[in-house]
């Protein structure tokens, strides 16, 4: 299903990472959707939705499925590539969103023309031989902590193909959401997982940007830190709607 839309109230969307799906979210909807219409969409280039090659075309994407479902302001939850998504609505559309959640997730992946040369050379390498082989790693090496975050990126994973995964980690690459930040002015938090050392300063550097912004950082979380610890993360949200 490549939207799913649950429950009565108040709008949340969240949005996934690369690589995965809109299933991610799986402990969110079930807590999220007694008190709010919970909209979760396939990000292009995920499920059944054709791919794009940047985060604007996502982006448009996205306020057009919510367009069309009739939504007109909504808090937005993105982790990782849906963190970037989310922000680049927030600075778009800031009168739609009234709430802005960033977890995992970074307003740019680097200025090191060496670093995103080699991180251009595994783009190519997994548009060529797919992210299967990625399911064969330990599943700490792909950012999960805990068995459940594992199983579910394996199995997300397995259902990726070469070409939409090239469309998506360029997207992912070349995105750069730094000019958003100062004007930014809805309720927002930025959560990291304690054992993703990688993303602490530049999403505590975002954070530090946002005139309305908190910083957490999930204990015992890796990447997918919304299955690693979801009471933790839930409850932040729900702090953050509050």
């Amino acid at each position: 299903m490549d939207l799913i839309r649950v429950g009565n109230g108040p709008a949340l969307v969240f949005l996934h990472g690369a690589g995965v799906d809109n299933t991610l979210w799986r402990p969110q909807i079930e807590t999220f959707s007694a008190t709010h219409t919970v909209l979760a969409p396939n990000l292009p280039g995920h499920g059944n939705v054709p791919p794009v090659w940047t985060v604007s075309e996502m982006a448009d994407h996205v306020q057009r499925q919510l367009a069309d479902e009739g939504i007109t302001d909504y808090a937005i939850v993105g982790l990782s590539l849906g963190g970037m998504v989310a922000l680049e609505m927030a600075g778009r559309w800031p009168a739609a969103v009234t709430h802005l959640a960033m977890i995992e997730s970074v307003p740019n992946v680097t200025d090191n023309h060496l670093i995103k040369s080699v991180s251009k050379g595994v783009v190519f390498l997994l548009g060529h031989i797919g992210p299967k082989f990625l399911t064969y790693l330990p599943f700490r090496l792909l950012g999960a902590e805990t068995d459940a975050a594992g199983t579910y990126l394996k199995a997300a994973l397995r259902r990726m193909n070469r070409q939409n995964i090239a469309a998506v980690m360029t997207a992912a690459l070349e995105f750069d959401g730094r000019g958003f930040l100062p004007d930014l002015t809805m309720p927002t938090l930025v959560m990291v997982g304690e054992r993703n050392r990688k993303t602490h300063a530049p999403a505590r550097w975002m954070a530090d940007r946002i005139p309305n912004a908190r910083f957490l950082i999930a204990p015992r979380a890796g990447h997918i830190a919304n299955i690693d610890t979801p009471e933790f993360v839930n409850r932040a949200l729900r702090e953050l709607l509050d």
